[in-house]
């Protein structure tokens, strides 16, 4: 093979498109949300620290409810799934991504209010 066609395969043209998109699609996702949180002030900006701390808070509750029966057999200090009855896992998995999403709005709110003054 000679060296000009080895160069012309290596082209974003030959990029598979569906890689393409998967990629891009986060990035662009990640952008809109970015100039979202840094355009709003006032009134918008408490509903939107309202919903992420309600978040949060449901994420507590829920971790709260799946950790229910292992607080009942007297076990306080448990980490993880393991401890847990099947039947809590679900509640538990919910509870630890709504907490995480709730601190993640919350964190890139008090960043963007630094960002302001």
């Amino acid at each position: 093979m000679s060296a000009s066609s080895d160069k012309g395969n290596n082209s974003l043209r030959n990029f598979p498109p569906d890689i393409l998109t998967a990629l891009g699609l986060p990035i662009v996702a990640a952008a809109l949300v970015a100039s979202w949180i840094l355009s709003i002030h006032g009134a918008a900006w408490i509903w939107a620290a309202g919903t992420a701390f309600s978040v949060a808070i449901l994420g507590a509750v829920l971790l709260f409810i799946a950790k229910l029966p292992v607080y009942r057999q007297g076990r306080f200090l448990t980490f993880g799934i393991q401890a847990l009855p099947m039947s809590s896992h679900r509640f538990y998995r919910w509870g630890c991504r709504c907490s995480l999403l709730g601190i993640a709005g919350m964190f890139m709110l008090w960043l963007a209010s630094t960002l302001w003054r």
